[in-house]
Parts: C-alpha cells; sequence; structure tokens
C-alpha cells in the first residue's frame, strides 16, 4: 500500500471535510439558538475546519510532489488547472477556520456563526472544482499511468495490457470460467 501515491489518499480528507462543515455549522447554529446549547460547541466547527484547513495544506503539497512524475503522462496545462483548483482550498479552509473564531466573540457572534453558514456552503463550489478536475486527471487524461510498473506502461503503451494482465492471472493459478464448469461436469 505505501508504494501508492499519497496525494489521492489523502486528498479525501479536505474533500469529506470541506463537505461536511456547512452541515455541522448549521446544526450546531440551530442548536444553540433553538435548543439553548452551550455556544462552546461551536468548537467543534472550528475544530473541523482547523482540520480541513491542515490537510487541505498536505494535499497540496503531496500533489506538487506527485506533479513531476505525472508530467511525464499528461499535459502540463491539464495538471495546471487541477493545481490552480487545488490551491485554493487551502486558502478557502484557512479563512473558514478563521471566520469560525468569530463565532466566540461577544459582539459579533450570531453574525459571524451566519457569515460561516454562508461560506462555507459557497466554498463547497470550488471543492467540487477542484475534486472534479482530479477525477478529470485521472479517468480522462490517465494521470495514473504515471505510477504504474513499467512492464505495466510498456502493455499499455503497446496496446498489450490485456495479454499482461491474463498472463499475470495464470501465473497466479486462477482459471477462466470455462476450466471451473469443464470440472463440475
Amino acid at each position: 500500500m505505501f508504494d501508492l501515491p499519497l496525494h489521492p489518499i489523502v486528498v479525501h480528507f479536505p474533500i469529506v471535510l470541506g463537505s461536511l462543515l456547512p452541515f455541522l455549522a448549521i446544526g450546531l447554529w440551530w442548536a444553540i439558538k433553538k435548543w439553548q446549547w452551550t455556544p462552546k460547541v461551536w468548537a467543534l466547527v472550528s475544530i473541523v475546519a482547523l482540520v480541513y484547513s491542515l490537510s487541505a495544506v498536505v494535499a497540496v503539497q503531496l500533489g506538487e510532489e506527485d506533479e513531476e512524475k505525472v508530467e511525464k503522462v499528461i499535459s502540463e496545462k491539464v495538471i495546471e488547472e487541477h493545481e490552480e483548483a487545488g490551491e485554493l482550498i487551502p486558502w478557502l479552509a484557512g479563512t473558514l477556520f478563521l471566520v469560525s473564531l468569530g463565532g466566540f466573540t461577544v459582539k459579533y457572534s450570531k453574525q459571524a456563526k451566519v457569515a460561516m453558514i454562508v461560506l462555507s456552503l459557497v466554498a463547497v463550489v470550488p471543492l467540487i472544482n477542484a475534486g472534479h478536475t482530479g477525477g478529470e486527471l485521472v479517468y480522462e487524461h490517465g494521470a495514473s499511468i504515471a505510477h504504474l510498473p513499467s512492464d505495466h506502461k510498456a502493455a499499455i503503451q503497446s496496446g498489450t495490457i490485456l495479454e499482461l494482465h491474463e498472463k499475470g492471472d495464470h501465473e497466479h493459478g486462477e482459471d477462466d470460467d470455462d476450466d471451473d464448469h469443464d470440472k463440475d461436469d
């Protein structure tokens, strides 16, 4: 597992946290307002925003490490589109963290909480864009090829990847379905 690139693994943390953050903020704002929950529970919003920020920074750093390898396989222009979309996320997440801290102020607590809800909802759009452009890199442009072993890359380029896959199956003692049916007769 550790020979896999870390960016595609780590990037799921900011995606999930950034997507959940507005709902957490709405839920806690409602609970504080309607059910008289202690305003201290708003700390959960700040904690999630902080972890979102940190995970976004780590995801961007790992993406930059991955970039050189992927540039050998696909156009730099396509990579730059995803890179620019991704680099915006730590800034948005950091801003959300700072806004969330405003929920603890005495004078502007209500406004800060409403601002947090609105901004975190709006911030989902660039998050979706970054995820979408990353998916395009992998599924439309073949960025994952950069991380394949050399024999697999050569097989893909020559069009013999299926032959390599079938050879691998037989080497591991796996038979095709026709042989299994013959044994049952």
